[in-house]
């Protein structure tokens, strides 16, 4: 069904400031039912030198190393837990993007969606890459995982300046970007085709039918992988080049090939899938209920 041009619209409205608490309440909530060791697995996988380890062998040396709730918690404490602040801007800055496209501009949706979807994720590398750092240090390392936060953010700072919090940024908004814009898009599409069935098309999709939107959208967003390998090469502690993206691409080919770029691939897809069915499927629905007790819609 071809999406005509949106209008133009002089109706006043408050911003989504509700999305600013869902977000990160959301990320909280699937970091602790295992969001955060289906990434501490990804991280180690990328990571590794040759010759590589399988998933259950680098379970068993974290959970050595760690115990088994150090392990299943490693780096979440307080990295990882900071790290929620990632679902801050997203939905907050991808939901105001589409509104003022919607209402300021001609383009149709096939447009605006993915250019909103663009705008959180770029908004979100700025929150995260400190954090992920600090995570990456965390898993690839005991020693900085049982270091108080403020001592590794000292650590990091006097051996490399502010900038080293940043490793990986330029990567990191070109992945976020592209990542939030296909996590989106899909599963607005999905979205779309599944009311399309309704007897009411304009009807809110229930929690289950969201959550599904969700998983599907976060499962093609995998196709950004590669350039988070990068990101997390560049992020590691053992990595002693230069940190532009095009050096960690040619340093990772150099050591591993082609297939240096799909480390840690299933449980990516696994991750993203996880995270969106928080991110768009529960943060969705928590919304529709919140707004219909505050702005009465």
């Amino acid at each position: 069904m071809k999406s005509e041009p949106n209008t133009i619209t002089a109706k006043s409205r408050v911003p989504a400031y509700e999305k600013i608490i869902i977000g990160p309440l959301c990320v909280i909530g699937e970091m602790l039912t295992g969001g955060h060791y289906i990434e501490v697995l990804r991280l180690a996988k990328q990571m590794q030198t040759s010759p590589p380890l399988t998933y259950p062998q680098i379970h068993s040396a974290l959970v050595k190393e760690s115990g088994v709730l150090g392990a299943f918690y490693r780096g979440m404490f307080p990295w990882g837990l900071i790290q929620s602040v990632k679902g801050l801007p997203v939905l907050f800055i991808q939901g105001e993007t589409k509104h003022h496209l919607n209402k300021y501009t001609r383009l149709t949706n096939e447009i605006i969606e993915p250019l909103a979807g663009v705008a959180g994720g770029i908004a979100q590398a700025f929150f995260v890459c400190p954090t992920q750092k600090l995570k990456v240090l965390a898993v690839a390392e005991p020693r900085f995982a049982k270091m108080k936060a403020m001592e590794v953010v000292r650590r990091v700072v006097k051996e490399q300046g502010v900038r080293g919090l940043y490793d990986g940024i330029e990567a990191m908004a070109a992945r976020r970007g592209m990542d939030w814009m296909i996590r989106f898009t899909v599963s607005a599409k999905l979205n779309e085709f599944i009311r399309s069935f309704k007897d009411d098309p304009t009807e809110q999709l229930l929690l289950p039918e969201l959550m599904a939107c969700g998983i599907v959208g976060g499962a093609f967003s995998a196709i950004t992988h590669p350039i988070d390998c990068i990101i997390t090469n560049s992020q590691k502690p053992s990595y002693t080049g230069k940190k532009d993206p095009l050096t960690v691409a040619k340093s990772i080919y150099k050591e591993a090939g082609w297939k240096g770029f799909g480390r840690g691939l299933a449980p990516k897809i696994l991750d993203n899938s996880y995270h969106t069915m928080w991110m768009y499927g529960i943060g969705t629905f928590v919304y529709e209920v919140v707004g219909k007790w505050t702005r009465g819609d």
